[in-house]
């Protein structure tokens, strides 16, 4: 009986995992609006039937992906590290930022729950989160370990710029990593030349 239970469970979530990818990119691909759940049933390889058992509309199915597009788990990994310089907790959080966007369908999907935030009040209030309070979290920590004030513009500043790097991705004239790294010694310089202040 035990048996029987674990595989029941274990089939529910390859069945949900199977569905979320193919929402996935059939969203990142169609779009919201013009995608269609007949779409995603194919693309999965289950029946229509089968998705409404996990999402009863197709906006429980939007929502689940539009908040899965958000770097949330980004900002969250980060400020549970450890580290030992507010240079290397800027470029861990950027080069994480980096990896979870690498991916073109997440990249267009982040773009689309930007356009769509009014459209759902959870995902407006997850993306104000990230935006504000979780940003502003992260930087708190990375004035502690830098001993330096950072503005709330340059705050606003370096996530921007990770913002722009995924909209001209393919564009770009660094590559990720090293765009991170300039970004993030420059957050530093420019505080700290403001102040006068040299260390490194």
């Amino acid at each position: 009986m035990y048996d029987t239970y674990i595989i029941l469970i274990m089939s529910r979530k390859i069945s949900k995992d199977k569905i979320i990818k193919a929402a996935v990119s059939v969203f990142a691909e169609k779009g919201f609006d013009l995608a269609t759940m007949d779409e995603i049933a194919k693309r999965s390889e289950l029946s229509k039937g089968t998705i409404f058992l996990y999402f009863e509309k197709k906006d429980e199915l939007i929502k689940q992906i539009a908040m899965l597009s958000i770097p949330y788990d980004v900002v969250e990994e980060t400020l549970s590290g450890k580290y030992e310089s507010a240079e290397e907790m800027l470029y861990d959080f950027g080069k994480k930022f980096m990896d979870k966007y690498k991916d073109s369908e997440m990249r267009s999907l982040l773009m689309m729950t930007i356009g769509n935030k009014r459209r759902y009040e959870v995902i407006k209030s997850k993306l104000k989160s990230v935006c504000m309070d979780k940003i502003d979290e992260f930087f708190k920590k990375v004035e502690e370990l830098s001993g330096v004030e950072i503005p709330f513009t340059l705050r606003r500043s370096f996530f921007g710029a990770l913002l722009c790097y995924l909209i001209w991705w393919e564009d770009n004239p660094l590559d990720p990593e090293e765009y991170v790294r300039q970004l993030s010694k420059t957050v530093l310089m420019s505080v700290r030349r403001e102040r006068g202040d040299a260390r490194s």
